[in-house]
């Protein structure tokens, strides 16, 4: 894996959610506002319980993120959790799982890394699940949805979810420490979160810069919208994202084609680079659709050095309850004379 320091060197071609009795006209005005009240509590619980709620006999009922409907008939005792993502929330709140996925780093929370391993995020092994007996499942949606059919035969519980933008991280803590039965740790690492976030925020300069945001593969170059991780982050930052109104790819609601001309009209301050992949085959591939193009050297980000790598842990990876730290990262990238430079 390439280490945080090498995504800010320069790239060869840039750098990258009782009892009163009432009579007449009062009586009647107080029965309209009763029933006034009755309807909005109504609406109210409505909205509030369409994700979690809890029924006389199950423990926990939620619609996942799939649109599913996942009955806990008891709190869980054996979880499994097939993204680190999820796996660095629930150890956040105080739960615990008793299989994760491999991973070639270290784990966040020490108490999960030794922890039988399904398989990576994107190869689970569902013997190996299956093996560790679980009383629910947790999966990242579009990666595990598969998996559901497996798991729903042998009547495992199976909550697919998604994690993308800071309002999702903020609701799964929250589900999170319903499940585990945690909800004073869960509030308090939320807390801690927004803490952490409003005290970059509190720092930015007055006058906001304008970033464009690639993501690049080996197999193509395109650009990220604001409902991808680097475009929430930029926009909590307040930094303008200049692809933010373009039109979505079809099959694929989070980035825009990649186009020199739109960035040579939008012609912005910081170019930022999310990459996936081999490095090797995504450089030939940048230089092929990018570098190949005299008007790409043209670009003020590309004149005045300022197209940076970010690192695939934090903008490419759901970062989770580190989501701060993608935030540091990209206050230091863009507003170095205010955060100071990424080390």
């Amino acid at each position: 894996m390439i280490s945080p320091d090498s995504f800010i060197r320069p790239f060869p071609f840039f750098m990258y959610e009782r009892g009163i009795v009432v009579k007449g006209k009062f009586a009647y005005l107080i029965c309209i506002l009763s029933v006034m009240g009755l309807l909005f509590t109504g609406c109210a619980s409505q909205s509030q319980d369409k994700a979690i709620t809890k029924s006389s006999g199950d423990y926990l009922q939620m619609t996942d993120d799939a649109g599913r409907l996942v009955v806990l008939p008891k709190k869980p005792q054996r979880i499994v959790v097939l993204s680190t993502s999820y796996l660095d929330v629930l150890y956040g709140i105080g739960g615990k799982a008793v299989g994760r996925p491999s991973s070639k780093t270290p784990q966040t929370f020490p108490a999960s890394q030794d922890l039988p391993e399904v398989g990576f995020v994107y190869n689970v092994n569902s013997e190996q699940v299956l093996a560790l007996q679980p009383d629910l499942v947790i999966g990242f949606q579009g990666i595990h949805d598969k998996l559901v059919p497996i798991l729903e035969s042998s009547k495992i519980p199976v909550m697919i979810l998604k994690m993308k933008t800071y309002d999702d991280i903020l609701a799964k803590v929250k589900l999170f420490g319903d499940i585990a039965g945690t909800q004073e740790q869960a509030q308090s690492l939320l807390t801690e979160m927004q803490t952490k976030i409003n005290g970059v925020t509190a720092k930015l300069p007055a006058q906001s810069k304008r970033v464009v945001i690639l993501h690049a593969t080996a197999k193509n170059v395109t650009v990220e919208l604001e409902n991808t991780i680097a475009g929430n982050v930029a926009n909590i930052l307040k930094i303008k994202n200049i692809a933010a109104d373009s039109t979505p790819m079809v099959g694929d609601g989070e980035v825009t084609p990649y186009s020199l001309e739109k960035l040579v009209e939008g012609d912005a301050d910081i170019i930022l680079v999310v990459t996936m992949g081999n490095m090797t085959e995504i450089e030939k591939r940048m230089k092929a659709d990018i570098e190949s193009n005299p008007a790409w050297n043209g670009l003020r980000a590309v004149k005045t050095g300022k197209v940076f790598f970010l690192p695939g842990e934090l903008f490419q990876l759901n970062p989770g309850i580190r989501f701060h730290e993608s935030v540091e990262y990209m206050a230091k990238v863009v507003y170095p004379e205010v955060y100071g430079n990424v080390k």
